[in-house]
């Protein structure tokens, strides 16, 4: 009987023990699949919050992009029939696209001479090319040539020098506010001067360029069909024909040194001559003279004594 209890108590005690065994792994394993849920959330978070990182990252570089400074400066060549009613045309563009017209030069058509105009214009950066393109409806677009300057780090140094001597004209406004005696007031007043003059010169500075690169620069000019620029021909044809006009350019250009000096090398052989004629004339006046005078006397030569000679003996 007493095995039988001890068998008894024994399963008993197995049948806990497996039971606790159990549920402790059972915990376990609700543990681990909770964390594994958690971890996957994480994950999954992390991944949907990949896109809005990437997407701000890329707005952040557009917006770098966006705050470059810039200055387009640029020529374009035209060949219109009638350039000075074609110059007026490209004035009413740029004035339509908020641009403005620094310079105009206009010359109508003379003898030996086509009529031609020049006009440097300055037009909205952001409606640069709307205007090259509405430049074909005037004339025909030959050349367009667009230079670009990064003036970024420039206007960045203008902005910090700007913000330093604000700080520092504030700071001598105080010390001229508080100065005590004439000295201090007469030194506050002449260093508080010259940076306020200082800091007038680099706003200034920074005005126009920041003018500069709201507004490019271009360079139009028109011309007609009679003096439009030839197209380029490259390769050895086009280098014999550079040639050629080289050499072209070369003989003109020494028959106009030709021409301005034949007239002085006239007027040199003119003296030349008359100098000529006056050394001969000279002569002849002296050859008549010479011939009149004849040879010169020669003084007569007096007689040897002649001894006698010796008596016989």
């Amino acid at each position: 009987m007493r095995n039988l209890a001890r068998v008894r108590a024994t399963a008993v005690v197995t049948v806990v023990l497996v039971g606790l065994l159990a549920g402790c792994s059972a915990s376990r394993s609700g543990d681990s699949t909770s964390a594994a849920d958690g971890s996957a959330g994480k994950g999954g978070s992390a991944l949907s919050g990949a896109a809005p990182q990437a997407a701000a990252g890329a707005d952040q570089v557009a917006s770098d992009a966006a705050g470059r400074q810039v200055v387009t400066t640029g020529t374009a060549q035209l060949t219109v029939d009638d350039p000075r009613k074609a110059a007026s045309a490209v004035v009413a563009l740029v004035e339509g696209e908020g641009g403005r017209v620094d310079a105009r030069k206009e010359q109508a058509a003379a003898e030996g001479t086509d009529a031609f105009a020049q006009l440097t214009v300055r037009i909205p950066s952001d409606d640069l090319t709307s205007t090259l393109t509405k430049l074909e409806d005037i004339g025909r677009v030959d050349q367009i040539n667009l230079s670009a300057q990064d003036v970024t780090g420039t206007a960045e140094d203008l902005d910090a020098r700007i913000r330093a001597l604000k700080l520092s004209v504030a700071r001598m406004e105080d010390l001229l506010s508080r100065a005590t005696s004439n000295a201090d007031l007469i030194a506050a007043e002449n260093a508080l001067t010259e940076r306020q003059a200082n800091l007038e010169s680099l706003q200034s500075q920074r005005a126009r360029l920041a003018e500069q690169v709201a507004l490019s620069t271009l360079d139009i000019t028109l011309t007609t069909p009679g003096n439009a620029p030839e197209p380029t021909t490259h390769g050895f044809l086009g280098g014999v024909a550079a040639g050629w006009d080289a050499l072209v350019a070369m003989l003109s250009a020494l028959v106009l040194v030709m021409g301005v000096l034949l007239p002085w090398l006239a007027f040199a052989g003119v003296i030349v001559l008359v100098v000529v004629a006056s050394l001969r004339w000279v002569r002849r006046r002296r050859a008549p003279a010479a011939v009149a005078a004849g040879p010169a006397p020669t003084a007569p030569t007096e007689a040897a004594p002649v001894q006698a000679a010796p008596p016989a003996l």
